[in-house]
């Protein structure tokens, strides 16, 4: 009789570890299930960014076009303004070409 109850005792004893031990993993379960899901949030932002950059990659290079096209336009206007006479260089000219018409 005697080693009945204490094999009733010893595997009370194994179920209250055995329940211990379950409840201990839930709760680590429940811990890794709130990190898990803040980690998804943050992912989720990090896609975002990454978007994000990646419109400002693509907005960039098109500011880069441009900026080289424009550069490219400037270096044509300064060559034909070298070969540009001004106004009132023209209007000299005029005014002599008038002189030497009357004598």
């Amino acid at each position: 009789m005697k080693k009945e109850i204490k094999m009733k005792e010893k595997e009370t004893g194994i179920e209250m570890v055995a329940r211990l031990v379950v409840d201990g993993f839930e709760k680590i379960e429940q811990k890794f299930s709130s990190v898990n899901s803040r980690l998804d949030g943050i992912d989720s932002r990090l896609d975002g960014i990454d978007s994000r950059l990646t419109n400002l990659t693509i907005e960039q290079g098109e500011t880069n076009r441009r900026l080289s096209s424009l550069e490219k336009k400037q270096m044509g206007t300064l060559l034909s303004l070298d070969e540009t006479v001004h106004r009132n260089e023209f209007d000299k000219v005029v005014r002599r070409v008038e002189v030497l018409e009357k004598r």
